[in-house]
């Protein structure tokens, strides 16, 4: 997005939130404030009237207070929701355009801002939710910080030619993430030393691909270098003229790997050269004041590890102390059940940490066992298996590109299974997009649905088949047939049968032939 007049300083918070109230009573200025409100988190729901808002979470991180605050915010203006979304976020849906000036003053009063987590702007910088708590390369966490820090500072990250998304991963096993953005960074060690990794080029959407390797490894105090190498050669090299063809992702297409690549190199030269060692003094500077919330004392345990069977359990590396993952229905936490939450919070004596989570969760660190048992019981609602942990997009009833809405028809999913739990076990968890901007992620799902609408109703391409564990870059999920959006139950359920008749588990059978038989046969079905 190139910057149009009027949208000088947008990228400064007190002169957006002046901008925001201006438009409210003067209809060329809500023109220029309508243009620009989606880099600050501001989106229009389609339909409605109202407005969507995304406020940006540092480091993925939510405080018993934060929780408070956001489910207050939800009462008092939106619709007694918050929504958390695949990039550890938290959005307020339906509220009004005049309190909008309200909100953004609330969340800014909270430490909150909605600078660059919409738009044509640097997205949320992510991270896995256990770094720090787990046994890991790095705790990524830090780094995280720094990068957003960083774009918050400056207005450099805002009005590029598309959305500019960084990821972290603590060790191989969570980098994913890393492997498909703008430019991530996979903690490795080599020699002995601890350092990065370093991926570029990466987006799902339509014509996805799969980042590409910038160096094999890198020292951990340049990871800003290797940010504004490639805000740099995105902005000047990005596409602003069609807009569809305008993600990073599209650069790399057309060149290719290698001289992509060479491209980067010559932009990542340029600012070590014209900088020399300003980026690396702020990471190790700001690295100095960092302090780890989970280094605690270890609790001695005379007794046996938790006896709770669970995915949704992490034992932590602090011993007798344990992380779990709250699924949540479609990704949203209403008042009722965010109330139920806090006041479980409320009665912990000791301090634990909440952060968002890429699969819509909330990730809670630092537990003792016997708050853990008390969890587990209080989250009887958020199905155990992880079929019932699905995923959706937001939807065409909210979202304006969207084509189908998709959190009824995921509701229709699982409510088929309600009655046949011991089928739902032995399947994968999916998730839904609505089109083909990947909302939902399918492209990296174990099962993954990506909607469209024909004449004579909603359709879903399935998408499996990719290599997403390999140790250096993944293969996304591939389309191998079309199925009717009705038909996914009784097509799931067939499954699910096969799986127990035969005692293998969804991953093998995903990769035989079989499963895309089984494909072909419910398409056309009802």
């Amino acid at each position: 997005m190139e910057k149009i007049q009027g949208l000088e300083n947008i990228d400064k918070v007190d002169e957006f939130i002046k901008l925001t109230e201006q438009a409210l009573k003067n209809e060329e200025k809500y023109k220029i404030w309508n243009a620009g409100k989606s880099m600050y988190g501001i989106y229009g729901e389609r339909d409605k009237g109202t407005y969507m808002v995304r406020p940006r979470f540092i480091e993925s991180k939510i405080t018993l207070d934060n929780l408070i605050f956001f489910l207050d915010l939800a009462e008092k203006y939106g619709d007694k929701r918050l929504h958390l979304t695949t990039r550890q976020d938290i959005q307020l849906h339906g509220n009004k355009k005049e309190d909008l000036v309200a909100i953004l003053k609330e969340l800014k009063a909270n430490g909150f801002v909605t600078k660059a987590t919409g738009g044509d702007a640097a997205r949320a910088v992510i991270a896995p939710p256990t770094t720090g708590f787990e046994e890991e390369i790095i705790n990524v966490a830090p780094y995280s910080k720094i990068v957003t820090e960083h774009i918050l500072e400056t207005g450099d990250f805002m009005f590029l030619p598309r959305k500019f998304k960084v990821a972290f991963s603590n060790k191989e096993e969570n980098s994913l993430y890393v492997k498909i953005a703008d430019v991530g960074f996979e903690a490795v060690e080599k020699d002995g030393i601890k350092g990065f990794r370093a991926f570029g080029g990466g987006s799902l959407g339509n014509s996805p691909k799969e980042a590409i390797i910038l160096k094999d490894f890198i020292e951990h105090h340049d990871i800003l270098y290797y940010v504004i190498a490639m805000r740099n050669l995105f902005n000047q090299h990005g596409d602003r003229k069609i807009r569809g063809k305008a993600r990073l992702r599209f650069i790399l297409i057309k060149l290719g790997d290698e001289e992509f690549l060479k491209l980067f190199n010559v932009y990542l030269d340029e600012l070590y050269k014209k900088e020399k060692d300003k980026y690396k003094n702020i990471v190790l500077e700001k690295l100095k004041k960092y302090k780890n919330p989970y280094e605690v004392k270890a609790i001695k345990e005379n007794k046996k590890e938790i006896l709770i069977k669970s995915s949704n359990i992490v034992k932590g590396k602090i011993e007798g102390r344990y992380g779990y993952f709250i699924h949540l229905p479609k990704g949203d936490i209403d008042i009722k059940e965010g109330n139920k939450l806090v006041e479980f919070l409320k009665n912990l004596d000791y301090k634990i940490e909440m952060r968002l989570t890429s699969h819509q969760e909330l990730f809670l660190a630092n537990l003792k066992k016997e708050d853990i048992y008390i969890l587990d019981k209080l989250s009887n609602k958020y199905s155990k298996k992880r079929f019932f942990s699905s995923i959706s997009c937001i939807g065409s009833t909210i979202c304006n590109p969207g084509i189908l809405d998709t959190p009824p028809i995921l509701e229709m999913i699982l409510k088929y299974f309600k009655n046949k739990q011991r089928l739902a076990s032995y399947l994968p968890k999916i998730q839904l997009s609505g089109c083909p901007n990947s909302c939902a992620a399918h492209q990296i799902a174990e099962l993954g649905f990506q909607g469209k609408r024909k004449k004579d109703g909603a359709y879903f391409n399935v998408f499996i088949g990719g290599e997403l564990k390999t140790k250096d870059v993944v293969t996304l999920n591939k389309s191998v047939g079309e199925l009717k959006a009705e038909t996914i139950p009784l097509f799931l359920e067939e499954m699910a049968k096969i799986l127990k008749e035969r005692k293998i588990t969804y991953e093998i059978y995903s990769k035989q032939d079989d499963f895309i038989d089984l494909v072909k046969k419910f398409e056309g079905v009802i």
